[in-house]
């Protein structure tokens, strides 16, 4: 005690003031330093928890990309199936339409025929006819002109004879 009483020091002062100096520290910790660690730890833990609820945005925006990725992909490859069916449709009904032309063509191709020969066959049946009668009249004429009645009845049991022959051809 002598050193502190040669250094001039007042040892009840010094110990009033160390008294005065924890109580103002004590005050300090409990209305101070504690609430401010309060705060400092409530905002760290606010930090942390925005930088995770941050991390977990993040980590959904690259998942719904990754989805978003997935379904254009999905869709593009949809839209390219849609549209090989599609052009496999028109192929097919293309085919469908050449053949059935076709078809109708080669239909209407025998008809033409068919109706082509009718008018030919009748065409003929017309001339056939109107020869035929030409020629008997022709060859009755002739026939009066240069036979006698005798030589008629002759060439008509001629005639008679060999007409059912004739007939057959």
């Amino acid at each position: 005690m002598e050193i502190i009483e040669t250094l001039g020091i007042d040892w009840q002062l010094l110990l009033a003031q160390i008294i005065n100096f924890g109580i103002v520290l004590v005050l300090l910790m409990k209305f101070v330093y504690k609430p401010l660690l309060r705060v400092i730890d409530a905002r760290r833990d606010a930090i942390r928890r925005s930088m995770e609820e941050a991390a977990e945005i993040d980590r959904q925006n690259k998942k719904m990309e990754e989805t978003r990725k997935e379904k254009l992909q999905l869709a593009d490859k949809e839209a390219g199936a849609i549209l090989e069916r599609a052009k496999q449709e028109a192929d097919a009904l293309r085919a469908d339409t050449v053949i059935n032309a076709n078809k109708e063509a080669e239909q209407i191709i025998a008809k033409g025929e068919k109706q082509l020969e009718q008018e030919r066959a009748r065409v003929f049946g017309e001339v056939q006819e109107a020869m035929t009668a030409s020629i008997i009249k022709l060859s009755e004429e002739i026939i009066r002109r240069e036979f006698t009645k005798e030589d008629q009845a002759r060439l008509m049991k001629h005639i008679e004879k060999e007409l059912p022959a004739l007939m057959k051809l």
